[in-house]
């Protein structure tokens, strides 16, 4: 599940960076010149059968609409730039992005003594949904890439209408993040054809 908005509010959540990093939450390339912070935050999820754990991952995390999900990444984008003007024209002479990316997944700590078959099942379940959530942040990143570049493409213009430009520039970048996210999601179907599908 993705959630983005400019700026991006993450999920308030018991947040803790986690160690050794999750399977399936590979590190994902960064486009030349970007920025990224990369955050990891947890929820704890408690109960030793299905039943149980499937209510605590479709109860917990709650995105803009007010849709249940299991899992979630977040990100935020910045961008500054400096001009240097002559005869107010204005040239863009130096580009910086920052993308702040969250994903939060889910934490169970197993009873003693529970079926071991409860525990691979929710390994792969938890990778797959790590999986598709590194999708949606390689999609943020990849769209971060493409701000940078156009940014730097703005050509000179007038000192008065060059942040214009660059708006004019970006936003519908930004927008279209958003829509591939989307369009991930619907294929996906939220990573259910990755395998990120609690089974009860």
């Amino acid at each position: 599940m993705r959630v983005s908005r400019l700026p991006v509010l993450c999920a308030v959540l018991a947040a803790c960076s986690v160690r050794p990093p999750v399977p399936g939450l590979e590190p994902v390339p960064v486009p030349d010149d970007v920025t990224v912070a990369e955050r990891v935050e947890t929820y704890p999820v408690v109960g030793g059968d299905r039943a149980t754990i499937g209510a605590a991952l479709h109860g917990t995390i709650t995105d803009a609409n007010g849709k249940h999900f299991a899992g979630l990444h977040s990100w935020h984008l910045t961008w500054n730039y400096q001009t240097h003007g002559e005869f107010a024209q204005c040239t863009i002479v130096r580009v910086t992005v920052t993308l702040t990316s969250t994903v939060t997944l889910p934490v169970w700590t197993h009873p003693s003594g529970v079926d071991s078959g409860l525990v691979l099942q929710w390994e792969q379940y938890l990778r797959a949904l790590a999986v598709h959530e590194r999708g949606h942040r390689a999609i943020a990143y990849a769209g971060a890439g493409r701000v940078i570049r156009a940014i730097r493409g703005v050509s000179d213009q007038s000192c008065a209408v060059i942040r214009n430009a660059v708006r004019a520039a970006v936003e519908p970048l930004v927008a279209a993040i958003r829509a591939e996210e989307a369009q991930y999601d619907l294929e996906t179907r939220h990573g259910a054809t990755q395998g990120a599908t609690w089974l009860q």
